[in-house]
């Protein structure tokens, strides 16, 4: 699926999402959004911040191996782009979060045509 290069003109209403991805080990995790999947649609601008205070975190999207240092108490954001999936390794410490929060665009819906036009 190829989306067209995205405009303010030929942009159609976006839905925000927030979802806050939690440690629940002493070493942290990898946790991935698929947006088509979850959202049914895909993330055209996305804000990620680390919250915790002394743990660094890291993201890599589209599934890139290459990831992103995502310093404790910082914030990053991609703009300009079509994201399907978000890879975060959360911070080391349990509880300790990561708040990412995004701009959806929802993936078009072929409908089947009406029986009367079959």
């Amino acid at each position: 699926m190829v989306f067209q290069k995205i405009t303010v003109s030929n942009l159609p209403l976006l839905f925000p999402i927030r979802q806050i991805l939690t440690s629940v080990t002493a070493l942290g995790e990898l946790q991935t959004i698929s947006f088509p999947d979850q959202y049914v649609g895909i993330a055209v601008s996305l804000k990620i911040t680390n919250t915790s205070g002394g743990n660094a975190a890291s993201y890599s999207y589209n599934r890139n191996p290459q990831f992103s240092n995502l310093a404790a108490s910082s914030f990053d954001t991609l703009d300009g782009t079509q994201v399907r999936y978000l890879s975060v390794n959360t911070p080391a410490a349990i509880g300790e979060s990561v708040l990412v929060e995004a701009q959806i665009l929802p993936i078009p819906k072929n409908d089947p045509p009406p029986l009367e036009v079959l």
